[in-house]
């Protein structure tokens, strides 16, 4: 292989992996409890973070979990980090060779139980739009968004995302119908996903929402 085959080979992280991790999250999820009303996201992932290295895959292999790394940006003349994944898991092929797991907070309510910050805009404008544009995972072809439902019910945060997903339908290059949908790779489990179709490649974003309430 000449230098050139070389820098443009990009392997991509093995997609056996993928329903190890999405199933880690909903079992390290399940202990999962916010500590305030109002708690910032980055102190729950760090304690899921802890719960997830007890798993065997993490515990004592091939996967590896990172929190809140840095990634280093596509352009080789910037001196900037390109941003902070929340998780980051690995499994030795590669620096670039990951899946990213973006977190966000949902339906976060007051002491009196009144939802005072649906989340699902951000969710998506500020969580699945970073593996739209690019800045998340730019040469894999799969990716998850994890979200902490606060008051417990799941059911309304998935029906809030879906409906802000097909609001930004064009913008999130959805493939058609758009929407969630039931995952295809753990059909049985609640998980869904969303299609994408990029300029140069297909990418799936995997949707695990857990109750922290």
């Amino acid at each position: 292989m000449s230098y050139g085959e070389a820098v443009a080979f990009k392997q991509l992280f093995p997609a056996h992996h993928i329903p190890v991790i999405l199933l880690s999250l909903l079992q390290a999820g399940v202990a999962l409890r916010k500590k305030a009303d109002n708690e910032r996201e980055d102190r729950i992932t760090n304690r899921l973070c802890r719960l997830l290295i007890r798993i065997p895959e993490f515990r004592d292999g091939p996967l590896d979990v990172h929190l809140q790394p840095e990634i280093l940006s596509n352009d080789p003349d910037e001196d900037t980090p390109g941003g902070k994944i929340d998780l980051l898991v690995s499994c030795a092929k590669g620096h670039e060779v990951y899946f990213a797991i973006e977190a966000k907070r949902l339906r976060v309510c007051s002491t009196g139980g009144r939802v005072t910050y649906p989340g699902s805009y951000p969710y998506v404008q500020e969580g699945m739009m970073r593996f739209i544009s690019g800045q998340y995972a730019s040469q894999m072809r799969a990716g998850a968004m994890l979200g902490y439902v606060f008051d417990g019910k799941i059911d309304k945060a998935r029906f809030s995302i879906d409906k802000s997903i097909r609001n930004k339908a064009k913008v999130l290059k959805m493939k058609p119908p758009g929407g969630l949908t039931r995952s295809t790779i753990l059909a049985e489990m609640p998980i869904d996903e969303t299609g994408h179709e990029l300029v140069e490649r297909f990418f799936t974003i995997y949707h695990v929402l857990v109750a922290v309430g």
